[in-house]
């Protein structure tokens, strides 16, 4: 039988199996790198083993990107979960995306995502595809500040937090971007800073 390369959604004991592009496509990659050696053998003709090569090492390439777009979408399902409950030790999966979005790397980049939003904001700064609301980010220079201090300081966070903070940065709509007012977007940090908050204690 084929092995699944999905996430087991099952609860504690059960393994966690995740899409992996690598392991996918590995077997194939591997059939391709054979058909490659079979190209020093004379009694094989050259054009079936190039043929064959090609064939393997794109199906590998497909069934990786498969893979990656299928770790994506369980992700995006995972964050819907995770903005409306805590991960616990009975939802191994949620515990495990959970991670991933509080882990250093991950509060750093978002920290640099933050900073990079306020400098978009000075007024010699090119506008983009989606121009930022800058005197709202201006006027919001103390919540923005908070909220970077929050994913780079020692304490713990929380994952909805982290998922409030990349949803205001990646919607078009929030009101980081556009004409909302500058009360709008100190709102919706105060939100961010609370779920941030949440649960926080001290990192081990």
């Amino acid at each position: 039988m084929a092995r699944n390369h999905h996430a087991s959604l099952i609860g504690p004991g059960q393994p966690l199996e995740l899409p992996r592009a690598a392991r996918a496509a590995a077997p194939l990659a591997v059939l391709a790198l054979l058909s490659i050696l079979l190209l020093l053998v004379r009694e094989v003709p050259v054009a079936a083993a190039g043929v064959a090569a090609v064939a393997f090492a794109l199906a590998a390439a497909a069934r990786g990107v498969q893979q990656q777009r299928a770790l994506a979408r369980l992700q995006a399902s995972l964050d819907q979960v995770l903005l409306r409950k805590e991960p616990t030790p009975l939802s191994p999966i949620l515990v495990w995306r959970a991670g991933q979005l509080t882990s250093p790397t991950a509060r750093e980049h978002l920290a640099a995502s933050v900073r990079r939003v306020e400098r978009s904001a000075d007024a010699s700064h090119l506008a983009g595809a989606s121009p930022v609301n800058r005197s709202a980010v201006r006027e919001s220079a103390a919540e923005l500040d908070a909220v970077v201090d929050y994913l780079l300081g020692t304490e713990q966070v929380h994952a909805r937090g982290v998922l409030v903070v990349r949803r205001l940065l990646d919607d078009p709509g929030s009101p980081l971007y556009g004409h909302a007012p500058a009360e709008a977007l100190r709102a919706q940090l105060r939100r961010a800073i609370a779920a941030l908050r949440q649960g926080a204690g001290p990192r081990a």
